[in-house]
């Protein structure tokens, strides 16, 4: 490839990234960037497989001064739709309790104790995988099954969320959104 195709995709490119950052910058000063926010968070939660930080990120970088504000709202949002899986989950714990624990061969002390060892240390695990790319879905659906407490599963999953959240904030913050708009800048002729 010569140099002179190179350098005009790398401009097509760099024009092509402008034009989404400026219309992400439009969709921020709409108005709804945090109902969005809120909005997605939720239907992740509970619903629609995907990455949680779709819109928060991008709506973030386009203005960092909301990027706390969206960091936030991302949290809630996940935070009810974890919730209503939760609850889902606890819901099937009379099936797992029993026809399921039988045919396996789980006992009912063997179900007890794997709730002791949740109530110790389930959090943790909520906690941790808020921080990998598992499914908060499943965390939450799982939780709810196997009868992690819900006082711990709402506090590590909103202490994990938060963190996550507002860790990505805080990039947006310091740098991120700089490197964005240096990277949308027409080069000086």
């Amino acid at each position: 490839m010569a140099a002179g195709d190179w350098q005009r995709r790398a401009g097509s490119s760099l024009s092509r990234i402008a034009r989404v950052h400026a219309t992400l910058q439009r969709w921020a000063d709409a108005g709804w960037s945090g109902t969005v926010v809120l909005g997605w968070g939720l239907l992740q939660g509970c619903i629609f497989p995907g990455l949680a930080d779709l819109f928060f990120l991008p709506l973030a970088i386009a203005r960092p001064s909301r990027a706390y504000r969206l960091a936030l709202l991302a949290t809630l949002g996940t935070l009810v739709g974890s919730v209503l899986l939760y609850v889902v989950g606890a819901r099937w714990l009379s099936v797992l309790q029993g026809p399921i624990a039988d045919w396996a061969g789980v006992s009912a002390a063997h179900i007890e104790g794997t709730r002791a060892t949740l109530a110790k240390y389930g959090g943790w695990a909520i906690f941790a995988s808020t921080m990998t790319p598992l499914s908060t879905k499943l965390t939450s659906i799982a939780s709810g099954a196997i009868g992690v407490p819900w006082p711990q599963f709402v506090v590590a999953l909103f202490a994990g969320r938060l963190v996550r959240t507002f860790g990505f904030a805080w990039l947006v913050r310091h740098g991120g959104a700089q490197a964005v708009e240096r990277w949308t800048k027409p080069a000086a002729p």
